[in-house]
């Protein structure tokens, strides 16, 4: 009997590490690709979530070490395909579902109709909320519908590949559709491996591999712990050591990246500000690339900044860029009489007060009369939620926040029966939906065991259909969270621009906070 796909993937690893190890730099590809073509088989779809979660724990880093080993054997394109392949499975499957059908509709309705089918049951089998799954028949029942119809699916999809012009269907994708996302400016996917350290920027000229000496796993996981806990009781001594790691951002990431992209100070002569996408993989997706810097400098004529050179944005992986560009193809930003739907929870048992939750609502409702749909206190239940979102363009929270490090698809926003999580935004397919504003702290953390999965609350308003969500990176005061909202809100108006609304406001805030980091530099845009 053959060996099972985690014990493959484990030895192909290996495989590839130890031929690392030795220099042998093809050969160390070869192992790794063998292993990132397994990982679909090692967490399939037939498995519940938290299943899918454990078995690649032990996958962490696959596709960093095998983005390294691919510059160094002057593969820069095969890097970053290895780099999007074995990170994001998890969300790499759950955008599988969203793939456009219209051509298989047009080719194969019937196969168009199962997929449909067996995607709508894989996403509603792993349903912890569900009062039914409390019995033990009742789990049991549906752990085997869900692998019944996970199998389903895979040889459903296998046998769609068998179609003329379909043999791509839902296949990784190569090199040429993954350089697209970099059609509105420089996309720098940052992989951190053992065998070394690169910025692999993609531009309108192709793929090229920046080498970052400076940076490695012991140093990242040192500014992670210390940036956790300054921003978990702020004090002068903490405010420093967010200091300290802004300016060791800059020293070992952005100014090598922004130096090689010919960004070496601000746009003259009322140029546009240029934009950079930043992918960070596995710890360094909890830092703040888009705020390094020595922001002592900032009155310089080349600060050494990034803010003061670039609209900085995030994207946790390449496809779901991708995903939200054509989610909102066609579509403007502005609400142009569209709906917004605002939550606010100023009180909740077991959590700090927000008092400025319902004055960011009520400010909301004079900047946009007439189109706010107000959920608040007692209203804003999980299904009301649920059932007001699909009307709305945009959204906007105001509540707390809960992650779990250890298991991720647990995150959600506190409401005032059962929270919103995760799996419940994941789940959702909004066709209208442009911008989610999440006010509240820590909606863009991954999990610290599932760094590169990418999983948190930005990423699952992103997979739900938003074109653009605002997400925090740590905690945030109530007083801070209004007033970065009111702001954003009004440049917003004005610009029609998210990203380049976060990043205008965060030069402003800085000038006014300019001793408190933590404050004016908590909000991330992530999306198109």
């Amino acid at each position: 009997m053959g060996a099972s796909p985690r014990t493959r993937a484990v030895a192909a690893r290996r495989w590839g590490r130890v031929a690392a190890g030795g220099g042998r730099w093809e050969e160390a590809v070869a192992g790794f690709t063998a292993a990132a073509e397994l990982l679909a088989q090692v967490a399939p779809r037939s498995l519940a979530h938290g299943d899918q979660e454990h078995l690649l724990a032990e996958f962490g880093g696959l596709g960093t070490d095998a983005a390294a080993c691919c510059v160094q054997a002057g593969m820069a394109g095969r890097a970053v395909e290895l780099f999007e392949q074995a990170r994001g499975v998890l969300l790499g499957q759950a955008l599988d579902t969203r793939t456009d059908l219209t051509t298989l509709v047009e080719r194969r309705p019937d196969l168009a109709a199962s997929f449909v089918r067996l995607r709508d049951v894989l996403d509603q089998v792993d349903d912890p909320v569900q009062p039914d799954r409390s019995s033990k028949g009742a789990a049991d029942a549906a752990i085997s519908e869900r692998g019944a119809a996970g199998i389903a699916f895979e040889e459903l999809i296998a046998s769609i590949r068998q179609l003329d012009g379909f043999e791509n269907f839902l296949q990784p994708p190569p090199i040429d559709d993954l350089l697209a996302t970099a059609a509105h400016g420089p996309v720098v996917a940052v992989a951190v491996s053992q065998f070394g350290s690169y910025a692999l920027l993609l531009t309108d000229g192709g793929v090229e591999a920046v080498q970052l000496p400076g940076l490695n796993q012991e140093a990242i996981a040192y500014h992670v712990y210390t940036l956790l806990a300054a921003m978990e009781a702020p004090s002068a001594a903490a405010r420093e050591r967010v200091e300290e790691c802004l300016e060791w951002l800059w020293d070992v990431v952005a100014d090598p990246v922004l130096d090689r992209l010919g960004l070496v100070g601000p746009p003259v002569n009322g140029e546009p500000w240029p934009r950079v996408w930043w992918c960070p993989s596995g710890l360094l997706s909890f830092l703040p690339l888009h705020a390094a810097g020595h922001h002592g400098t900032r009155f310089n004529e080349a600060p050494a900044t990034v803010v003061d050179r670039v609209i900085s944005s995030y994207t946790p992986t390449l496809r779901a860029l991708v995903h939200a560009r054509h989610a909102g193809a066609g579509r403007g930003v502005l609400l142009a009489g569209g709906r917004l739907v605002a939550v606010a929870m100023p009180h909740t048992p077991g959590a700090g007060d927000l008092p400025g939750a319902e004055i960011e609502v009520t400010n909301l409702q004079t900047l946009f009369p007439g189109q706010v749909d107000v959920l608040i206190g007692k209203q804003a239940t999980r299904q009301a939620v649920l059932d007001r979102l699909p009307a709305a363009r945009w959204a906007h929270f105001a509540c707390a926040a809960a992650n779990d490090f250890y298991d991720p698809l647990n995150g959600r926003l506190l409401l005032v029966d059962k929270p919103l999580t995760v799996l419940d935004l994941a789940r959702m397919r909004l066709r209208d939906a442009e911008l989610a504003f999440l006010s509240t702290s820590n909606t863009a953390l991954p999990g610290a065991r599932l760094a590169d999965e990418a999983i948190h609350l930005a990423s699952a308003f992103q997979l739900a259909g938003y074109r653009h969500v605002i997400a925090t990176l740590w905690p945030i005061s109530d007083r801070h969270a209004l007033t970065v909202a009111d702001k954003i809100y009004a440049t917003l108006v004005t610009t029609g621009d998210v990203g380049s609304a976060v990043h205008s406001v965060a030069r402003t805030l800085r000038s006014l906070w300019a001793a408190d980091p933590s404050a004016w530099a908590s909000h991330i845009h992530v999306g198109a």
